[in-house]
């Protein structure tokens, strides 16, 4: 009985002739069977119908805790720290990006395109020619009524430029002059209207100093006035520094004159319809010189070459040249945008509305076979593993499981509390059924002794 209920005898039967791994490798391998081939049930529908409400509600109190915890996380410093930390290193390396690592080849184009095409379609919109029409139109009127002098509306280096650029113009002028003077025509109008003054004068001399004054004489000499001495005198006059100068501060003085007048001044009161008609035309060149293929390709080509200016440059450079604190205020901007999307009640909302749709989603989707999702030399695998996993766990623990449970122990307790009655009915039905074996080996036991000593007495006898 001890040897019977020892520990060694036990765990040589469990693990030594393998019978534990054995069964246990029966039971996985029935279960790694079922799993195979039963066709599965939405999760939920796979329990017990008694748990299925349980379950439910578990899961639905389980959606709730962990809403509440992501909202909670959600409006937590750390969160807000994160998301600022995470702005700002990604702000930072988008800054410190070239334009042309930034955007492709083809984004580059198709930003190009898009600035070509959209500027084409502007200037060809009505509204934009209703605008400028309307802007003409007010600038006309404004001009045609104020009383604002002509100066106050150019600045200081305006008028320079003006006077500069009128004072140019007299040495062509006096080109022109002395041209002019020179002409036949001019020369026979000058010499007209001398010889008229000569006749007149000397039509108006007494008769006594007409003796001494010829006529004739004196038309010579105008005509080699006109024809010689006139021209020189009058090109050098005109070519002179006094003329220069005095034609220089005339010009000056009278830009400076008219300046200080007011439009309507100058130019006096114009119609109604004239003034239509000036806002019309000046419109319509606007207009022209805005839609025209000219323009349109002077600014494609202002357009590339400020996009090609751009592209080797980093974005932060670009973005400091136009405004020092830009960076810091895109960050700023993106992580308080950021933040106040993640703290607004519409998006705990989401949050809770998508993890209850993916938990129910998750729980009420059909299964199927196990066999569908995963493959059966896997699931076998795992039941292997699973089953070695039980045994060399049995085979550590279980040792001291049997010495603190004694079984020896209990099989002595159990001999020794088993009632007398029982005890002894339980020796004579054993006894009864070996007795009876052994009454028979003993009647013919003695059958074969008594005929051999039969034998023996019948041969001696003799």
């Amino acid at each position: 009985g001890e040897e019977l209920v020892s520990q060694e005898t036990v765990l040589e039967e469990l693990f030594e002739k393998e019978f534990l791994q054995k069964k246990i490798h029966g039971v996985v391998d029935s279960y790694t069977e079922d799993l195979l081939t039963q066709n599965y049930p939405s999760l939920i529908e796979a329990l017990p119908k008694n748990l299925q409400s349980t379950v439910q509600e578990s899961i639905s109190s389980l959606q709730d805790r962990i809403g509440s915890y992501v909202e909670k996380v959600i409006r937590s410093e750390e969160t807000v720290e994160s998301v600022t930390g995470f702005v700002e290193r990604r702000v930072d390396e988008v800054l410190s990006q070239t334009v042309s690592e930034a955007l492709t080849e083809e984004t580059y184009q198709n930003i190009l395109d898009f600035l070509e095409t959209r500027v084409r379609s502007i200037v060809r919109e009505p509204a934009l020619e209703e605008k400028v029409r309307e802007f003409i139109g007010a600038r006309v009127d404004d001009l045609a009524n104020t009383e604002t002098p002509l100066e106050m509306m150019f600045t200081p280096d305006a008028i320079a430029l003006l006077k500069e650029k009128a004072t140019e113009q007299i040495e062509p002028i006096v080109h022109q002059l002395s041209e002019l003077a020179t002409e036949d025509r001019t020369k026979n109008q000058i010499s007209s209207l001398i010889k008229k003054e000569v006749h007149t004068y000397y039509e108006n001399l007494p008769f006594v100093k007409k003796i001494f004054v010829s006529r004739e004489n004196l038309l010579k000499e105008v005509d080699d006035l006109v024809d010689e001495s006139l021209p020189k005198r009058i090109e050098e006059t005109l070519k002179g520094d006094f003329f220069a100068e005095e034609a220089s501060n005339f010009v000056s003085n009278t830009i400076d004159t008219t300046l200080k007048r007011p439009l309507p001044d100058l130019i006096g009161t114009i119609a109604e319809d004239q003034l239509d008609n000036l806002k019309n035309q000046i419109s319509k060149n606007i207009l022209g010189v805005l839609q025209s293929d000219e323009m349109q390709n002077s600014i494609s080509a202002y357009l590339t070459d400020s996009l090609e200016k751009v592209r080797p440059q980093r974005i932060g450079a670009i973005l400091r040249s136009a405004n020092p604190g830009a960076a810091k205020q895109i960050k700023e901007t993106l992580s308080g945008g950021m933040i106040r999307i993640l703290e607004n009640e519409d998006t705990t909302k989401i949050i809770h509305s998508v993890l209850s749709n993916q938990i129910d989603s998750l729980i009420n989707a059909p299964i199927g076979k196990l066999s569908n999702h995963i493959s059966e030399e896997q699931v076998r695998n795992a039941g292997d593993s699973l089953t070695n996993t039980i045994v060399e766990a049995a085979k550590q623990k279980l040792p001291q499981a049997i010495k603190e449970f004694d079984i020896g122990g209990v099989v002595r307790d159990k001999v020794n509390n088993y009632p007398a009655e029982k005890l002894e009915e339980l020796v004579m039905s054993v006894a009864k059924e070996h007795l009876r074996t052994i009454e028979l080996f003993g009647a013919l036991f003695g059958f074969f002794i008594g005929v051999g000593q039969a034998i023996q007495f019948y041969f001696f006898s003799k």
